[in-house]
């Protein structure tokens, strides 16, 4: 047993694991049905192009390019931000109302393999890092997630569905 597991909670058979459902959609802005994505929301990369432009500026951003690179890239950096932000004002009236939600989940089956998580079009991964919430099933903090979130499903392996 480990240390801090004191009740033998986390046992892969009565465990829950769940990812969460972030925005989706259209450009790094605006998504499918003019859904505007908050500033501080994780903004989807859609295809190859705007992942490598999110790479590329991470790497400017670190100094990797040299110090007038990371200085244009966080200058670059701000404007979008300050571009992201007035646009949410124009629309909400402030940065902070109409903050979004907190995010949708899906319950993820025990045998289903990260290949099939990835591969599903409801999972986004934030920062290029998959994050799963897990739970004992039975824990009280469990039912209170549960209360709190909508579960839209769960992922299941081919076949199981």
């Amino acid at each position: 047993a480990i240390q801090w597991d004191f009740n033998n909670e986390f046992v892969c058979s009565s465990l829950a694991v769940y990812f969460e459902v972030h925005g989706s959609g259209g450009t790094s802005k605006e998504g499918a049905n003019g859904i505007l994505f908050h500033p501080e929301a994780v903004q989807p990369l859609k295809d190859q192009a705007s992942t490598m432009r999110f790479y590329e500026s991470c790497r400017a951003l670190m100094g990797d390019e040299g110090p007038e690179m990371a200085d244009v890239a966080r200058a670059m950096e701000r404007k979008n931000l300050h571009k992201a932000e007035e646009k949410w004002k124009a629309k909400h009236g402030s940065l902070w109302a109409g903050k979004f939600d907190v995010c949708p989940v899906v319950r993820v089956h025990p045998a289903v393999t990260l290949k099939d998580i990835l591969l599903d079009d409801r999972m986004i991964v934030p920062n290029f890092l998959p994050t799963f919430l897990v739970f004992p099933e039975e824990h009280p903090a469990h039912l209170e997630f549960l209360k709190e979130r909508n579960c839209l499903g769960v992922i299941a392996p081919k076949g199981m569905e």
